[in-house]
């Protein structure tokens, strides 16, 4: 007996040893994982701020290109001016007036018709005999 005694007392001994050097390796594993984990979370974290950072740029790339694309097709209209005196007569009466003319053009292609507004400038009754050294009441005593 004693002689098997001397045979299991090493192998029992050696199993305990090779227990308790697996769970102390396991220990050291888990540690290794959570280790790892850590890092990966912190990884994950400056990833998805970067992809928001990245995505916030885009956006404001897009709408700044919109803006700019805007700008420009705003930039094509235009609007078209002339501006004449026009005088008319009316019997004893002249009259004087500014028109301003005014359309809306896209590039070249005018997009409305002409629009008118007139300003009185001189109203004046007996003017056009006036300019020739005559007057009304001498015009009408002769």
């Amino acid at each position: 007996m004693p002689i098997l005694l001397w045979i299991f007392v090493p192998g029992f001994t050696a199993a305990g040893a090779a227990l308790l050097i697996c769970f102390m390796m396991r220990c050291r594993m888990d540690e290794a994982i959570a280790h790892e984990r850590g890092a990966l979370a912190e990884l994950q974290s400056a990833l998805i701020v970067q992809r928001q950072t990245l995505e916030s740029a885009i956006s404001d790339a897009k709408a700044e290109a919109k803006r700019a694309a805007f700008d420009e097709f705003l930039n094509d209209f235009r609007v078209e001016q002339r501006q004449y005196v026009r005088n008319s007569r009316l019997f004893f009466m002249t009259r004087q007036t500014l028109v301003l003319r005014e359309r809306i053009l896209f590039r070249n292609l005018p997009l409305s018709n002409w629009v008118e507004h007139c300003v009185t400038l001189d109203e004046s009754v007996g003017a056009a005999y006036a300019s020739r050294g005559r007057t009304i009441e001498a015009t009408l005593g002769s």
